[in-house]
Order: C-alpha cells, then structure tokens, then sequence
C-alpha cells in the first residue's frame, strides 16, 4: 500500500469512527493511534474523499445545523487541515483510555499515545478568525458529551462489568428467571476506570482541545469537568467583535445562572492571575449586562446566587457602567439613562466593592 493509499485509509477510518459520529451523534470507534506526523499529513483534500457520498452530506448537513444555531451562513467547507489534526489527536487520547491498556506489559504505550496526542495538540494553532472558531465548533461541539458507556451485568450466579462494549446477548437471556439485571452507566472522560493513564494528563488534552476549539469551550463552559477557565483561545475569540457575538449567542442558550457561576469564578481566577489580559473576558460580561439591562437576558435589578455568579453579575455591570458614563458612542441618551439606572443597584454594594477590588487589583 502506498503512503498516499495509507492516508486515505486512516481518514476514511477516522471520518467514519470519530468525526461523523461526533458531529451526527452515536457510538465512537478509535481504531490504532494515529501519531503527530499522519495527523499533520491528513489534509483537506483527504476530507472530500474520506467517506461515501451519503455520509459526508449528512455531517455537512449537521455541521450546517449546528452553525446556524449562532448565525447566518450558507454553507460549510469541508474539514481543514486543522481539524483533522485535531480530530486525530481526540481518536488518539479516546485510544488512550481504553481499559484494554490497563495491563502492566501495556500501560507505557497508553502514555506515549496520550504524550503524542498531547505533542499534536500543542501544534494546532488557534483559529485566526471568529469563522474558523466556528466550523471548528461543528466539529467538536459533542466533545465534552462524550462518554463510554460501562454495562453491569449481575444474574442469579454472578456478575460482570463489560466497558465500552455490549454484553452479550446470551448473558442477558431469560431474564426472569436467571434473574438478570442490565445497568448501562455512561462514564465521562474524567471518570473512567481503570485508566493506564495519569487523570490530570487527560484533563490537560481535554483542556488543549478546548483551548484550540473556543467557541466550543464558551458554549460548554457550565459543564462539569474540566472545569471552564479562560485560555488563550477563548480570550482572543471574545476579543473580537465578531467571535464575542458568536459567544454571547452560545451562552444564551445555557441556562443563565450556571452561565454567571462559570464566567463568574473563571473570571476571578483570570484577574488573580492576569489581570492585564482580561479586558476581553470583562467585556463580555458588560455586553450580558447591557444585554440584561435592555431586557434580552433573564435577571433583577439586584445580583442573588452563589458568590461566583454575583461577581460575575458585579463585574459586568461594573465594567458596563464605565463604558456607558463615558458616553460610548451608539447609545441614545434616554436609553443610556435608563440602562445606567438598571445597572447601578447590581454594580453597587458588597459585592459592586468586591469587583472594584478585584479590577484594581487589590485581592
């Protein structure tokens, strides 16, 4: 088999076992880890050739769909050379964790998979544009629903637990009177067991590829783990007028109050650590604010919740009134008013001082 022959083979694979199902929803199949030098050698044109005709219009559909939930656009590209990277380096940590590596003689070659995967992912750079945030939003939006689905198996004379993979059927038959009980629990990333890897090293990946994915990163940043924090990527596509309305969009789709609580805590952590770099973290909380002022986003007059989401709620009104008394051009002076008259009660207080401290840099 040529070179040529071999990389069509893994992207026919990988399209079929990894980034359709991704995107179409489903059971993922990793096959044999792929390493950084094919990852980089999959391109473009690998991806209008990398399935049947029928399942490519079906991702390019969905990946339709899902961009459409944030703005209007009218069509797609296929793959870039980015996301299959990308796309490489999540089959290779989902390979990563299979529970077939938790043997003594096997667990070294999980951990030069997870390093590899690792090694690709530092590589990927970050979108250059709010555009390229987005198509790669379509491919991993699922990412952070990802989870192997463990399966209990217990009968009159025993018990098994079978990972990733279906019982089989004859363990399951006559049920009543083996007395069989099937218990499908699914397992997310971080939870796994038994695991040949380090759990802080698949937080790491799992946090690079969030990183390299931003929008996917804001739009899932109430998930449980890894927690969302603000990264290089997400600060720089915030920081743009464009990628901070695809971002506002993707949060209004959460629901409001666990939104406050991530952006709230992700945000103190951010000013604690560098301050110079959250002017554009800050002003998309003020742009939740003038959006919750003029009535577009749920909310009272006066912050309540955990101290994570009233910061939040503080800090963008803080950082909204700053930008409102310094007659910000746009705004018609009846509607500054009342927008001003909205936010003070939110800015002011306990929490209003906790948030000026925090902006000055007094914690």
């Amino acid at each position: 088999m040529s070179d040529r022959e071999h990389l069509a083979a893994i992207a026919r694979d990988l399209f079929a076992g990894v980034m359709g199902p991704l995107v179409l929803g489903g059971a993922v199949q990793p096959g044999h880890a792929i390493g950084a030098r094919r990852a980089f050698a999959l391109t473009q044109d690998e991806g209008t050739e990398a399935a049947s005709a029928e399942l490519f219009d079906q991702v390019q559909r969905a990946r339709l769909r899902r961009a459409r939930r944030l703005c209007p656009i009218d069509g797609l590209p296929p793959a870039s050379d980015a996301e299959w990277a990308l796309g490489a380096a999540l089959h290779d940590l989902l390979q990563a964790v299979n529970p077939d590596f938790d043997g003594s003689l096997r667990r070294s070659m999980a951990k030069r998979i997870l390093d590899v995967a690792i090694a690709t992912l530092d590589r990927v750079p970050a979108p250059r544009t709010a555009a390229e945030a987005l198509s790669r939003h379509t491919w991993f939006a699922r990412l952070v629903d990802l989870a192997r689905i463990d399966t209990s198996v217990t009968w009159w004379a025993g018990s098994r637990v079978y990972r990733g993979v279906a019982p089989p059927t004859r363990l399951q038959a006559w049920p009543e009177l083996r007395r069989v009980s099937v218990v499908a629990n699914p397992m997310p990333l971080l939870e796994l067991t038994p695991l040949a890897v380090g759990r802080d090293r698949i937080a790491h990946a799992l946090e690079l590829l969030l990183d390299r994915s931003p929008l996917t990163s804001i739009a899932a940043c109430t998930r449980a783990a890894p927690r969302f924090a603000w990264s290089g990527g997400s600060l720089a596509l915030v920081a743009s007028s464009v990628g901070r309305a695809l971002a506002l969009r993707a949060l209004e789709r959460l629901p409001d109050g666990e939104v406050e609580v991530a952006l709230g805590r992700a945000t103190r952590d951010l000013l604690e650590r560098r301050r110079d770099a959250a002017g554009p973290a800050l002003g998309l909380l003020s742009e939740r604010s003038i959006a919750a002022a003029a009535g577009h986003l749920p909310g009272g007059s006066a912050p309540n919740g955990t101290p994570d989401a009233v910061l939040a709620r503080a800090l963008g009104a803080t950082v909204a009134m700053a930008r409102l008394e310094g007659r910000e051009a746009g705004w018609p002076e009846r509607e500054r008013r009342t927008l001003l008259d909205w936010l003070g009660p939110v800015a002011g207080g306990a929490s209003g001082r906790s948030a000026a401290a925090l902006l000055e840099g007094r914690t």
